[in-house]
């Protein structure tokens, strides 16, 4: 009877192919030759390896069904999972998202091109990293560089790894934003310890803590993802976290409703997920946005202290990505309805940014947690710079 654990590998197909490829050098396993069959196993001395291959929309839907995932980090960031546990990056040398223009335009400033049309397949990055409003974008999935020769679009943002395409097509590469690699992710961290002892990721050590805070449109969860989706921190697995959202943080806004804030507070700081103590988290809010909502209702210091210790362990530091809530507005306002509350009101903008700087001091003069304020104004690629200056 053979007892050797079988670890399923959903990885995606065309051009990460390399990267399992690599990935199955590194465990002395022979490369895939017929890549037109989907799934192969490969059997170890102490385990059997099942290698499915699958589109991205298909590995993301299906993501609980494997053990572990292969896909493009820039999948992730526009569409992904945020319970997705990333084990290991690998660096592709030559792929980046970019800004593509005609020639005849190159020497345009940026601000013509986000009051313009961009054809894109990542929707979101490019409101994020260009700051261009819903209606600008033309979302279309293939042959980008087509809807420029159409006249559809004045630009294209999208991934490029040669550049050939983009100049067959008339195109140069105006800015690159981000360089993207591939992901070797879970949705089981019950499992890390196995794959590590299987010899399928390296050695855990003593994970971090790392969060972000600040009003909505600041960037915050731009940032976590990124941090999460390339290797900034350290080796170790990284998991992204968002407290306030999810089954606990939804149940829990009955309370914030109902005005008990403490409650809140303390409901999602008791319960909220938690990784394994060898997995980087990086936290989408934590503790200075209910803070905000403490200091404003005139809870007591003792209080505040109350509800901030039914987090821990708390982030060895959390960063303010500060903006002025006038910049915080305009972000918000270019995002789809359906993602707009009541905090995206320019009186409550201004009112909770205040309230953020009072927790920050609240936080520091009590020595509770490492700020560092991040200048939000900055692109997206400077602060994820600045970011990972301070980590190191």
């Amino acid at each position: 009877m053979n007892n050797k654990p079988i670890i399923k590998l959903g990885a995606v197909k065309g051009k990460l192919i390399p990267i399992l490829q690599e990935y199955l050098k590194e465990l002395e396993i022979a490369p895939i030759k017929n890549l037109r069959k989907l799934v192969h196993t490969f059997e170890k001395e102490n385990y059997i390896l099942e290698v499915t291959l699958l589109r991205w929309q298909d590995i993301k839907k299906y993501c609980h069904e494997f053990d572990m995932i292969i896909y493009g980090s820039d999948q992730w960031l526009e569409s992904g999972h945020k319970s997705m546990i990333s084990l290991r990056y690998f660096k592709q040398e030559n792929c980046r998202i970019s800004l593509l223009v005609k020639k005849e335009l190159e020497n345009m400033p940026f601000s013509y091109f986000k009051e313009r049309k961009v054809a894109t397949s990542y929707v979101n990055l490019a409101k994020e990293y260009l700051g261009i409003k819903e209606e600008n974008i033309l979302e279309i999935s293939g042959s980008v560089e087509a809807a420029v020769t159409l006249d559809w679009a004045d630009s294209i943002f999208d991934i490029v790894e040669t550049g050939k395409s983009a100049e067959e097509n008339g195109l140069i590469e105006y800015k690159t934003f981000v360089k993207f690699g591939a992901i070797l992710a879970t949705k089981k961290a019950e499992k890390i310890q196995l794959f590590e002892s299987l010899g399928l990721i390296k050695k855990q050590n003593k994970g971090m803590r790392i969060a972000f805070d600040g009003l909505d449109g600041s960037g915050k969860s731009t940032l976590a993802k990124h941090l999460v989706q390339n290797p900034i921190i350290n080796t170790n697995s990284t998991v992204l976290i968002c407290p306030y959202s999810g089954k606990i943080g939804k149940q829990a806004k009955s309370l914030w409703n109902a005005g008990k804030y403490f409650e809140w507070a303390t409901i999602i700081g008791k319960n909220h997920w938690r990784a394994p103590e060898y997995v980087n988290s990086v936290y989408d809010r934590s503790i200075l946005t209910f803070i905000t909502d403490l200091i404003n209702q005139k809870y007591t210091d003792e209080k505040i202290i109350e509800a901030i210790e039914t987090w821990g362990p708390l982030p060895e530091v959390i960063f303010l990505c500060d903006l002025s809530p006038e910049l915080a507005l305009e972000r918000s306002d270019k995002r789809v309805e359906e993602l707009q509350d009541q905090f995206d009101e320019l009186a409550s903008l201004k009112k909770y940014y205040e309230l953020y700087q009072k927790a920050v001091e609240f936080v520091e003069n009590k020595k509770i947690v490492r700020v560092i304020k991040l200048d939000s104004r900055k692109p997206v690629e400077e602060l994820i710079k600045d970011v990972e200056i301070n980590l190191k």
